[in-house]
């Protein structure tokens, strides 16, 4: 029998780009699965195939007595809940991005704990690795220094969330485990210029005729792209499979450059207008990729969808 047939499941943030890919999953996995979103950036829409299927919370996550309340009678609580943005915001609203990030932690894993549920996910990120993090970067890296500058108070955010989920493990026993996502991507994405990620920027900016393309920074600078699928079944088996309190990478070493990634895209879409690589614009890391040891040695995941295919996924999902 399945890990998750019949468990009682919270999942927080589970109408938004990841967390629906998971609502959908653990859903196909026989989880008894509710939902706790303020539907600000998640949609009703990304989990309209799966609405009758699962309970739907809507509420703000950052007053400790919802947690209190969604968190009652959940075996499992997957904590997806967080302020995600585009490097533009992040890079000037550093007290917003650390401050609600942190109460999205503090409130849904005290909650947890208080209604004693059995397993708990701390979802970080790769954005709590230093600027000159090795690559492909071990989880080591994440002990080091200073998040990588353009993020620092969302990495920092994050990375205080994992140390207050291994203080809770330690502690006061509490089964919690760690996954730190790469550079997610996919169909269910945004397009919002100000808040967007920069695959579907460079996507919108091609589709809305834009000739050059602005692109931000140098172009040499190299990501890993994890299809947001591929990181949903990641956490799901960190979530069942890994030990507590290890943060695990979820991502790996296939680095693409931004330069390369824009002909992708004009490949997909059909469209080639020239590039204008904007170098007032920070690159942010030089280089990203993960080292996926762990992740490998607990769960045996590697994902599999290619950027192409992902690419190619997220245009049809527009036109």
């Amino acid at each position: 029998m399945s890990f998750w047939k019949n468990k009682k499941v919270l999942i927080t943030g589970g109408a938004g780009f990841i967390g629906s890919y998971l609502t959908g999953l653990l859903v196909e996995a026989g989880a008894k699965v509710t939902v706790a979103d303020n539907l600000k950036r998640g949609t009703k829409s990304r989990i309209k195939n799966i609405l009758n299927d699962i309970s739907l919370k809507t509420v703000d996550l950052c007053d400790a007595e919802n947690c209190l309340n969604v968190c009652r009678g959940q075996e499992v609580v997957l904590n997806l809940a967080a302020k995600v943005t585009g490097i533009e915001y992040n890079r000037f609203n550093m007290a917003d991005m650390f401050e609600s990030n942190m109460k999205l932690q503090m409130n849904v894993l005290h909650a947890a704990w208080l209604r004693k549920a059995k397993r708990f996910l701390q979802v970080s990120t790769a954005c709590i690795y230093p600027h000159d993090a090795k690559v492909p970067t071990p989880e080591s890296e994440g002990e080091r220094i200073s998040p990588e500058p353009t993020n620092e108070g969302y990495g920092f955010a994050k990375l205080m969330g994992e140390k207050l989920a291994q203080y809770y493990a330690r502690e006061k026993k509490m089964h919690v485990v760690i996954g730190r996502p790469f550079n997610a991507y996919g169909p269910k994405d945004h397009f919002d210029e100000t808040t967007s990620h920069v695959i579907p920027a460079i996507m919108k900016r091609i589709l809305d005729g834009d000739d050059p393309v602005t692109i931000w920074g140098t172009g040499n600078q190299s990501r890993v792209f994890v299809h947001a699928k591929d990181v949903a079944w990641g956490m799901m088996l960190i979530a069942e499979k890994a030990p507590v309190a290890q943060p695990i990478n979820i991502g790996h070493d296939k680095e693409v450059t931004i330069k390369e990634l824009f002909q992708v895209i004009c490949q997909v879409v059909g469209k080639y207008p020239k590039p204008f690589y904007d170098t007032s614009k920070p690159d942010g890391y030089p280089r990203r990729a993960a080292d996926t040891t762990l992740l490998k040695k607990y769960t045996g995941f590697t994902p599999s969808i290619s950027l192409k295919e992902g690419v190619k996924e997220m245009y049809e999902s527009v036109v």
